[in-house]
């Protein structure tokens, strides 16, 4: 806790040198985001000093008074700097105020695997992607599994984890999710997928999709096709869910594989954000349509407020050029411009906002030799980006080997931060689905950092 005190003498009759230095005080903290009616408190008498008590500060700052002379004075950690001493200073207060030094200019250029992957044991399936909630818990969908047991296998089944200790994490089922969890028989010779959830508002919500497998897509590659995706809600943890699989499969949201393998982009617990109009609308991504080594990534926005609506038309994607600007988004889904482009590379996958470090981190994979069903050794990725809409640049490329790691998520909960340069989080991938001891939820702890890292010296999780 940062706590000050200054004396500005004023003479005016009016006040209005201490009303200057109160003001000066208001300009300074909300250019820094700080919210002065919380800590500033003024004393005065006319014709005498003015004290300015500067408590509750959570960061220690500068501010710069104007006193009735036009002399400057400054408060920089309880010392009162006069002013051939405060020129330097002031710069360095531009620089704060035009955010030359703000969090997230650095990009992330390295990746560690702290430890070897650890497993939830009672797990089985694949594609988790645990959000965190508004009570803390963590909740994930999952496919062609038992979510954590006590049902048979399901195409879509739902559970959550709970536990303040990464490592010591509880998995229990929620729901078979009914309708959504058969493979009962339709005209498309399709069945039901999901990608992820993310919690908004207390309210669960999770994209799912139709699932040709190679055998029956008929895709040239030999690709999964994922399409006609919708998205569903839960008010009670995951129990129950709207919309029915009958209304989403008459009437999709997201017709065809443009949007077809949609995930929500991460932010804080219980969908909190500040950054990049995140406060306002969700984010999504989505490659053109395919489980595995599609080609390309699209972006995808709607309104907070919106979002209970689950009504496509609601919804706007990015078309190029700034992402804050509103004209650079667009209803029609065909004017989208993608944000990443690596043909065959682009693996169905989510995105993840790093506070600690103000970047975003994709894990971008594909199937070594591009045939999951001969060959499910994996290569991922890693990309990070300033915005959701980029630019986006790989820093590091992971061959997973026999691990064969695929659709890996970095994690909301449980991102710690080390200094400014470094945050550990948790990477959550499915392993070789021909190995029964690797298709569960698995987690490896990571450290992501602006700077170069040691190398390990041993092999770690990643080989």
């Amino acid at each position: 806790m940062f706590k000050g005190r200054i004396r500005a003498h004023y003479a005016s009759k009016d006040g209005c040198g201490l009303a200057a230095t109160v003001g000066s005080v208001f300009r300074s903290c909300r250019s820094l985001n700080q919210s002065p009616m919380s800590w500033l408190t003024v004393r005065a008498t006319k014709n005498s000093s003015s004290e300015v008590s500067l408590e509750g500060l959570t960061t220690p700052l500068w501010c710069y008074f104007p006193v009735n002379d036009m002399r400057h004075i400054m408060v920089l950690r309880n010392k009162i700097i006069p002013l051939p001493k405060v020129i330097l200073a002031l710069l360095l207060m531009f620089a704060m105020r035009m955010n030359i030094f703000a969090q997230g200019k650095r990009a992330i250029v390295d990746i560690s695997f702290n430890a070897h992957y650890s497993q939830i044991t009672n797990s089985q399936g694949d594609e988790w992607a645990p959000t965190w909630a508004d009570d803390g818990n963590l909740y994930t969908g999952n496919d062609d599994g038992s979510s954590f047991g006590g049902i048979g296998g399901r195409s879509m089944a739902f559970g959550k984890l709970t536990g303040d200790d990464p490592s010591a994490l509880t998995g229990a089922t929620v729901s078979d999710m009914g309708g959504y969890g058969q493979d009962a028989a339709r005209p498309d010779h399709a069945n039901w997928k999901t990608m992820n959830s993310y919690c908004v508002d207390g309210a669960l919500y999770m994209f799912v999709t139709r699932c040709l497998y190679p055998e029956q897509s008929g895709d040239q590659k030999h690709r999964h096709i994922f399409k006609n995706s919708s998205i569903i809600k839960s008010t009670d943890k995951g129990a129950t869910w709207t919309r029915s699989p009958n209304e989403n499969y008459d009437h999709p949201m997201f017709p065809g594989l443009r949007f077809g393998a949609p995930y929500f982009v991460w932010y804080g617990k219980n969908g909190a954000a500040s950054v990049d109009n995140a406060n306002r609308y969700v984010y999504a991504v989505a490659n053109n349509g395919h489980f595995e080594d599609g080609d390309d990534y699209i972006l995808g926005r709607v309104l907070k407020s919106r979002l209970p609506n689950l009504n496509a038309t609601e919804w706007q994607f990015y078309t190029g050029r700034n992402g804050m600007s509103a004209g650079n988004w667009s209803s029609d889904i065909n004017k989208a411009k993608p944000i990443l482009q690596d043909p065959l590379n682009c693996s169905m996958t989510g995105m993840t906002y790093i506070p600690g470090l103000g970047r975003y981190v994709m894990v971008v994979w594909h199937y070594t030799t591009y045939n999951l069903r001969t060959d499910p050794r994996t290569v991922n990725d890693y990309y990070e980006a300033p915005k959701p809409w980029g630019p986006w640049t790989k820093f590091k490329t992971i061959d997973t080997g026999n691990l064969g790691w695929y659709v890996p998520i970095i994690g909301q909960k449980f991102q710690t931060v080390l200094n400014a340069k470094t945050v550990n989080c948790f990477l959550y991938p499915t392993g070789n689905y021909q190995k029964s001891s690797l298709y569960k939820l698995n987690y490896i702890p990571v450290t992501l950092s602006t700077v170069p890292l040691p190398t390990p010296s041993s092999k770690s999780a990643e080989h």
